[in-house]
């Protein structure tokens, strides 16, 4: 690692040493989802998943209204030696899971007066477990703010190993798509409860709170919101202007290229902090070779991925052989990936007023470019839309960091 130092110039043995846990976690992860994929692709009709997958949208829809930014203010401020932030972002977040709840269930009461029953109690499932859910996963961001990055790994197996053997087990024995949405958001609940009182248990956080974490958790919320919900509408439009089956296809085509991408999620955790400690002209300095040797890690991962394609879905996937060409084509995205460092770049300078323009063009960008697509050209033209999307997303990204000029403080309230 040091040898590659001097081509790089990158201290590659913190870079290591940062994302060895987040992506031992990625590959435990990724092995387990791999499995499940295929499961899902050989023993469910493809109608009976993309109906599960298009439930899952709406969940993640519901979830973007609760408060997604407390997390990473209550990371921030548990930093700083505010440990009651944990206990009093959970009450805030249960209190606040009244308004999702009561959106799902006037949702759920629509479809169940037109006679939709599938969607009208995969809604009520939904709406009753995912504020929970979202409450309880806080300790992860505790533990993140501590640094246990150990202890989060091993947290996170623990509730993601049942979590798929769960799913792995349901899809085996029944194809009702009610039961596996229970079965994956049932199981969520229960490791995530079992694993916050552990950690209360373990660490007995003070009562020592920050005034400025649930306005501020608040503040990043508002900003992530139309993000989460452009990032499910890929799904929704292939539900709604598709149909089901091929948005099975969709799912198969995007999901093995989506999880190469989180490879290289690591990369921005490990650079936040380095960051932090420099000038925002020392940052943009850094990019110029650094990100060459980037893009060439995440191209050669793109062709890697797209010759072994056809050999891994005749495989693993015979039922979906028909989306190999669409699957290679996505595997683009991968590149388009590296945008988060870019915007992890703005994070640690404090550039609201940058990350306010990427996090409102980015999703008004992906939505328009993927309905254009689907409504005009179908499957393929919601692929091409997203990935066109992404990398618009990508250079808005490089240009929002060029042409910021100074660190400009966090609004209040």
């Amino acid at each position: 690692m040091r040898w590659s130092e001097r081509y790089t110039k990158t201290d590659m043995v913190y870079l290591a040493s940062t994302g060895w846990w987040a992506n031992l976690g990625t590959v435990v992860i990724s092995l387990c989802s791999l499995l499940l994929y295929i499961v899902f692709a050989n023993f469910l009709p493809k109608e009976t998943y993309g109906m599960y997958q298009y439930l899952l949208s709406l969940a993640a829809i519901v979830s973007a209204f609760t408060l997604t930014g407390m997390n990473s203010a209550v990371a921030r401020s548990v930093a700083q030696g505010f440990d009651g932030a944990l206990k009093e972002a959970v009450g805030v977040q249960l209190r606040w899971g009244l308004l999702p709840f009561l959106g799902a269930l006037a949702a759920s009461a629509y479809y169940f007066i037109n006679g939709n029953l599938l969607l009208s109690g995969g809604l009520l499932v939904i709406g009753i477990i995912v504020p929970i859910n979202a409450a309880f996963n806080m300790y992860a961001a505790f533990l993140n703010g501590k640094q246990d990055f150990k202890r989060g790994f091993f947290y996170g197996m623990g509730w993601n190993l049942p979590y798929y053997g769960a799913l792995i087990l349901t899809a085996l024995l029944s194809d009702a798509v009610l039961m596996l949405l229970l079965a994956n958001l049932l199981s969520q609940a229960i490791a995530l409860c079992f694993f916050y009182y552990k950690t209360l248990k373990i660490y007995k956080p003070s009562e020592a709170t920050d005034p400025t974490t649930v306005p501020y958790g608040k503040h990043l919320s508002v900003m992530n919101l139309l993000n989460a919900i452009a990032a499910q509408m890929d799904t929704v439009m292939a539900f709604q202007f598709l149909g089901p089956i091929d948005l099975a296809r969709y799912s198969f085509a995007t999901a093995i290229p989506e999880r190469f991408g989180s490879f290289f999620k690591f990369i921005q955790t490990a650079a936040l902090p380095r960051f932090s400690q420099k000038t925002q002209e020392q940052v943009r300095g850094a990019f110029g070779h650094r990100i060459w040797w980037a893009v060439l890690a995440t191209t050669v991962g793109a062709a890697v991925y797209a010759a072994l394609a056809p050999f891994v879905f005749k495989l693993l996937f015979p039922a979906y052989v028909e989306v190999i060409p669409y699957t290679q084509l996505y595997s683009l995205i991968i590149i388009a990936s590296l945008s988060g460092l870019f915007v992890t770049a703005l994070t640690a300078g404090k550039n609201i007023r940058e990350l306010y323009i990427f996090n409102i063009a980015s999703p008004l960008l992906q939505l328009g470019l993927q309905f254009a697509g689907v409504v005009l050209f179908g499957l393929l033209g919601l692929i091409v839309g997203k990935i066109l999307s992404n990398f618009l997303t990508f250079g808005l990204a490089i240009v929002l960091l060029l042409v910021q000029k100074e660190e400009r403080p966090i609004p209040k309230g």
